[in-house]
């Protein structure tokens, strides 16, 4: 028996009773049933226990940012974010038949290396301050990134220290950072060492190599490597605005009076490189908890408390919420026999900091245990969903795996989202779901939220009961 079939009557009830939030019994629906059957529509809330668990072990490769700097937080501890990624060639050397005939007649090279910049492209800044000057170095990469691997925060690639290709600063004002929220185009741009421009160069030049073959395997590629002294985290975006840029002309050379003069016979040129090249980025992002309110977490999905009255939310340095969901299988079994016409959850947040959002949304992800000692997490690379989180009432019905979002309502400060067929199939036992960890949709956001453990997370529930 397929899910469908097992709760037809589920589903039917679902489509078919009008929706009206109550407190008391009413006789709605009595008008859709052929039989007369008298039915009781109810609604109560549930409230939800919630602890918090640690998971350091995210995937930053292929994401929407790439993370760099350094930020003290009082709550979530000091956490540091190096972002290494591949360099890929957009561009290359003009062919060589566009140029005047004596370009090469002389023994001379007629393209010239001039200068190497390094162009990001900023997207949010999350700190507890106004800004003083954030440092950063770039260093070549020393082990190679594999292509379709999934690369994880605490993944560690050694890079040559001892040589770095280019270090750069930068000051941001308040109304600078007020602009980064209107998600304008912020660019920033940065002079490398011309050792690395005139690498790049070479490689071009060298018509007896892959081109992108070079930068991948043979100088593999850059890590951006913060200054322990920075106190902030910065977002950039991975995409073609954020690049090095390798500029050079072109000399003819000619010949007067005996002797070979040059002259420009073309200026202003660049060999465009994107970071991220076929997804192949990730940022490495650790946290030290010591002195901070999350001093006294214990590992990997093992819950906890920071004894202050509330459960935090804040990806990128690996704290997420867990919550206890026995609360709704409990109500079940007290009442038997129940029809959901409609499940909410609310989640309510507080009013966030200046530099610091509250995390957009949340997603409800299956664990199998009290202890939450895992999360499916092949069931999230194989696209099978229904086994590892909470799906939307489409994406149950429908088959096509669409995982529940709890968006952020900002006015109200509440997470929202409604996962009806979710509650009754936890309802018929077809579900048994002890615990879900919530993770929102941007996994690696050092944006946070901050939920109210004891009245933070509830359950709406609008119930037939036959009488």
């Amino acid at each position: 028996m397929n899910l469908l079939d097992k709760n037809w009557y589920g589903l039917l009830i679902l489509v078919a009773l009008t929706i009206f939030s109550c407190e008391d019994a009413h006789d709605i629906g009595l008008g859709l049933d052929p039989e007369g059957l008298r039915l009781k529509v109810l609604y109560t809330e549930i409230p939800l226990e919630a602890s918090n668990v640690r998971i350091d072990s995210i995937r930053t490769s292929n994401d929407v940012r790439l993370l760099i700097g350094k930020n003290s937080n009082p709550i979530f501890g000091t956490t540091t974010s190096t972002a290494y990624s591949r360099l890929t060639f957009l561009t290359a050397i003009p062919s060589s038949s566009i140029y005047d005939d004596d370009l090469t007649d002389y023994g001379q090279d007629p393209i010239v290396y001039d200068s190497i910049v390094f162009n990001m492209d900023i997207k949010k800044v999350h700190s507890n301050d106004i800004l003083p000057s954030q440092s950063f170095e770039i260093y070549q990469v020393e082990d190679t990134l594999f292509a379709g691997a999934f690369y994880l925060s605490d993944f560690n690639i050694p890079y040559n220290s001892s040589a770095s290709e280019g270090s750069f600063s930068f000051n941001l004002s308040e109304s600078e950072i007020g602009y980064l929220e209107d998600d304008s185009t912020y660019l920033l741009s940065f002079r490398l060492n011309d050792s690395m421009g005139e690498k790049m160069m070479a490689y071009v030049k060298d018509a007896s190599i892959s081109l992108n073959a070079s930068t991948w395997y043979d100088y593999k590629g850059i890590a951006i490597v913060p200054d322990p002294a920075n106190t902030a985290l910065i977002g950039i975006s991975p995409n073609d605005s954020t690049s090095i840029k390798v500029h050079y002309h072109i000399q003819d050379f000619y010949e007067e009076s005996g002797v070979v003069k040059d002259s420009l016979f073309q200026d202003s040129l660049t060999l465009d490189l994107t970071l991220g090249g076929s997804g192949l980025y990730y940022s490495q992002i650790s946290t030290d908890r010591s002195g901070s309110l999350m001093m006294a977490e214990n590992g990997d999905y093992n819950k906890f408390s920071v004894n202050d009255g509330n459960v935090y939310l804040q990806p990128a340095s690996g704290i997420f919420p867990k919550v206890d969901l026995t609360a709704l299988t409990d109500f079940f079994n007290e009442n038997p026999n129940i029809q959901v016409n409609r499940m909410e959850f609310a989640i309510e947040t507080q009013e966030n900091t200046n530099f610091y959002n509250n995390a957009s949304n949340m997603r409800f992800m299956f664990v199998d245990n009290e202890d939450g000692s895992k999360i499916n997490a092949q069931g999230l690379v194989a696209n099978q969903l229904i086994n590892t989180a909470i799906l939307t009432d489409n994406g149950y019905l429908s088959g096509t795996s669409e995982v529940l979002t709890t968006e952020l309502d900002n006015t109200t400060l509440t997470y929202q989202g409604i996962p009806t067929f979710f509650g009754q199939l936890v309802e018929n036992k077809t579900l048994e779901i002890d615990h879900a960890i919530l993770m929102p949709t941007d996994i690696t956001t050092p944006d946070f939220s901050v939920i109210d453990e004891k009245n933070g997370f509830r359950i709406k529930l609008y119930y037939t009961l036959p009488e």
